[in-house]
């Protein structure tokens, strides 16, 4: 501005235009974005933490992250303070996409029109388990039983044994390790002798429904007591 005094002879001449600065008013801060994973990533690891980009007059942040779109099963509306990562407490379902709204806020109130974003995660295929393929049922309390690593995992399952002139001599539904095993003793063809079956070469066919991790599902294994 210039202020220029005047008079009956006329204005002062000369006079310097001068300036000032008017004061910022508080506003609500603006919305953010992921930093990390950034938005429609895949494979993303299930021990991952969660970034984004600071904002210049945000106090704080609130965060929504779920399983759904809308849906906050994850974390709910979680107020972490002035910081722009988050570890959260336990690892994220694999192979699942994730959605994460973040809102900044300060004095004046919360970011508004914040977009939802998403990622999706990993899926962790189990190594492959091998199996021993013998068994000693001596009732010595050690490897009485024929133990199927990693079966338990996978409960709808049938597993059928066969002797070598392809008889079924054992059937047994929801093999688990502990209760439902195989012992050496048939529950098939029991009239054809004693249900103790003798040391030998046998076949094994195991049926399991949906995904597995096991190496093999037929094949031959051996008692020896």
């Amino acid at each position: 501005m210039t202020v220029t005094p005047y008079n009956a002879v006329g204005d002062a001449t000369g006079c310097a235009q001068e300036s000032f600065t008017t004061e910022t008013l508080p506003t609500v801060p603006a919305c953010t974005i992921l930093a990390g994973p950034l938005n429609m990533s895949n494979n993303v690891a299930v021990d991952t933490d969660l970034s984004w980009n600071s904002v210049a007059n945000a106090t704080g942040y609130r965060i929504n992250v779920g399983t759904s779109s809308g849906i906050s099963d994850i974390l709910n509306n979680e107020d972490i303070g002035d910081t722009t990562t988050i570890d959260l407490l336990s690892d994220l379902p694999e192979n699942t996409t994730i959605y994460v709204t973040i809102t900044p806020y300060n004095a004046e109130g919360d970011a508004t029109g914040c977009t939802e974003e998403s990622f999706t995660t990993e899926e962790i295929i189990e190594p492959l388990v091998e199996s021993k393929y013998g068994f000693s049922p001596n009732g010595d309390g050690i490897n009485d039983f024929w133990e199927i690593r990693g079966i338990e995992n996978s409960p709808q399952n049938t597993v059928d044994i066969y002797n070598r002139w392809g008889d079924l001599v054992f059937s047994i539904s929801n093999y688990n390790n502990t209760s439902n095993v195989f012992r050496g003793e048939a529950n098939n063809l029991n009239n054809m002798g004693a249900n103790t079956l003798p040391n030998g070469t046998y076949f094994f066919d195991i049926k399991i429904s949906g995904t597995h991790n096991l190496k093999k599902l037929k094949g031959f294994l051996v008692i020896k007591r």
